[in-house]
């Protein structure tokens, strides 16, 4: 497998699962805190319909899906300086139920969808970032019209980059069934990019090494860069404060740096 960090180029990472409550939004968060740490630039797109991240970052605004639909201008953006660097959270979904009816006027409307290309491409472009993270809605694929579109426009705006995905889940063996036919079959539905990892996430005292095996066999079995092993925390369980005082998880701090450092032919389990 080649190497998942080409030296001068952003890297896009998308945090996907199997159902809801795994902590999707808080590994999306926590991941690009730990990265605005060590000086990155970080972009972090919020497109689940939720808009946790967006909440917490301060974005009350509608999302670029609905200004769009609403003919409203773009205000659904947050710039965060923490640390050494920079988080540019940007609200795409994330305004309810609205989004099926939003998603259709979209396709129904050739002015609409060139609006919302032309919005996108601005505010991704209005300034660089060494990282996007990208918050998603459980289960999503390629058959997904909004996600489509979001990635290829980005993959017309930067070219040299790969996406890659990571799979979070529990450590109930259900839930890491669940996550791993999830995986499967999403990787089948993208025409670019790659699963990077695997994560298991808030696992409980005792179960550190049983989760570690598990994590270790999907990674080797599924040929995965990654393997990532996130202990129960109470201090972040359910949090719901700022996200610039969010405390950063030791096991997402390593993942921060081992994206940052990339690595050769082996496989790591953080």
């Amino acid at each position: 497998m080649k190497n998942f960090k080409n030296a001068g180029h952003a890297l896009r990472i998308s945090i996907q699962s199997a159902k809801g409550g795994v902590g999707k939004s808080t590994i999306s968060m926590n991941l690009s805190l730990a990265l605005a740490e060590i000086g990155k630039k970080v972009i972090l797109l919020d497109r689940d319909s939720i808009g946790f991240s967006s909440k917490l970052s301060g974005i009350e605004k509608p999302g670029l899906l609905s200004s769009v639909v609403d003919g409203i201008d773009f205000k659904a953006m947050s710039v965060l300086r923490y640390k050494k660097g920079l988080i540019k959270v940007i609200k795409l979904t994330g305004d309810g139920p609205r989004f099926k009816d939003d998603l259709s006027a979209l396709k129904e409307s050739d002015e609409l969808q060139r609006k919302f290309v032309s919005t996108y491409r601005s505010i991704i472009t209005s300034s660089p970032h060494d990282y996007f993270i990208i918050d998603n809605p459980s289960l999503i694929t390629n058959n997904n019209e909004l996600a489509k579109l979001e990635v290829n426009l980005y993959a017309e705006l930067f070219p040299s980059v790969e996406p890659k995905r990571i799979y979070v889940t529990t450590n109930s063996i259900r839930a890491v069934e669940d996550t791993v036919n999830y995986m499967v079959r999403a990787e089948r539905s993208f025409s670019i990019g790659s699963a990077l990892g695997f994560c298991i996430n808030m696992v409980p005292p005792g179960y550190q090494d049983e989760a570690k095996e598990i994590v270790e066999d999907v990674v080797s079995k599924y040929n995965l860069k990654l393997g990532v092993v996130i202990e129960f925390n109470e201090e972040i369980y359910q949090y719901s404060d700022e996200l610039i005082k969010m405390p950063i998880l030791s096991q997402v701090r390593r993942l921060a740096s081992t994206l940052d450092k990339g690595s050769g032919e082996g496989k790591i389990t953080i």
